[in-house]
């Protein structure tokens, strides 16, 4: 369903979030995948790097325990870093989540001042603008100079929306239905071209949406699914995830008419993979075993290399360069 200006359009039919069909698989078929460098980020001073993106020379990345923007080139040598503002003020951020890279821009959301800001990558503020009509932002997609996309998961009526650059929604997709728990709704999200892909990060379930009307494209269960009866937990405020939780998703990309999607290791020491799914139908394809377990939201695609951020035995980040 796609809601617009408050009106329900009925030519789209909706399915439920949760709803999904079937993989034909039962196995894995692992590819070759050679890492031929890596950069040891801990060395830099940079110990929580997140949030991966290829950029148009290079890659780019998020450093959490020093708010620093990283840029490096495909031979993982660094252009340039800057660390963003701290602050209320224009081109000042203060709760800082995930952001966004697209032509040349960066964009970082803020919910505790209800605004998406643009920096470029050489650390210049460009502008920024409010959104006040969705009160917990997740993440924040660039799909043109003049809409954006906003997962946000809690307190509104559709799971994402579509919003011009004066923070107006312009339409909504996939209506937040009744659920047990509101962490079932929990994803990576991603955004090539027309589409939207989604993928669950407690539920087992990959998503594709026609951004345009809405249409929900196919919704698959991921290869080597499982149980999520006992991952959540409510409370008198809030809810969250239990300790036994068993997590899917964290880090997807879609490139050379694929859609990768990095699993979680949920405690097994030798689960580093990298499954595969054909970009149009969501069927499974073949799956890459990564060297180490890859951090969060920390996968890029090109068309010969995967970039990762990854974390080894003795709990040191580094930067991954893979050839297929």
């Amino acid at each position: 369903m796609l809601i617009g200006c408050g009106k329900v359009s009925n030519e789209v039919q909706e399915q439920p979030f949760l709803y999904r069909t079937n993989q034909k698989v039962d196995n894995r078929e692992i590819k070759k995948l050679t890492p031929v460098d890596s950069l040891n980020l801990d060395s830099l001073g940079l110990f929580m790097p997140a949030v991966l993106y290829r950029t148009e020379k290079g890659l780019v990345f998020f450093d959490r325990s020093n708010r620093t923007i990283v840029n490096t080139d495909t031979d993982l040598k660094i252009i340039n870093k800057f660390e963003l503002p701290e602050g209320r003020g224009p081109g000042e951020l203060g709760s800082l989540r995930r952001f966004d890279y697209k032509e040349g821009k960066l964009l970082f959301i803020d919910n505790g001042l209800n605004k998406i800001t643009h920096y470029s990558l050489k650390g210049d503020f460009i502008n920024e603008f409010k959104v006040s009509e969705i009160p917990n932002m997740e993440a924040v997609k660039m799909i043109s100079k003049q809409k954006y996309l906003i997962p946000s998961t809690f307190l509104t009526d559709s799971l994402y929306h579509l919003i011009d650059s004066e923070g107006n929604i312009i339409n909504r997709i996939q209506s937040s239905e009744e659920v047990e728990n509101p962490m079932m709704f929990t994803a990576q999200s991603t955004v090539s071209g027309k589409h939207l892909y989604v993928a669950g990060y407690s539920e087992p379930l990959i998503k594709k949406y026609d951004i345009e009307n809405g249409a929900l494209i196919f919704s698959k269960e991921i290869v080597d699914s499982y149980e999520t009866t006992d991952s959540y937990m409510s409370f008198s405020n809030g809810a969250g995830f239990t300790k036994d939780a068993t997590y899917g998703s964290i880090a997807i990309a879609v490139e050379n008419e694929l859609f990768y999607s990095a699993r979680y290791h949920n405690g097994e020491s030798e689960y580093k993979f990298v499954d595969v799914y054909d970009e149009d139908s969501g069927e499974y394809a073949f799956s890459y075993v990564l060297k180490n377990n890859i951090n969060m939201e920390s996968l890029a695609v090109s068309s010969s290399h995967i970039y990762t951020i990854e974390t080894n035995s003795e709990g040191e980040n580094l930067l991954t360069k893979y050839v297929f």
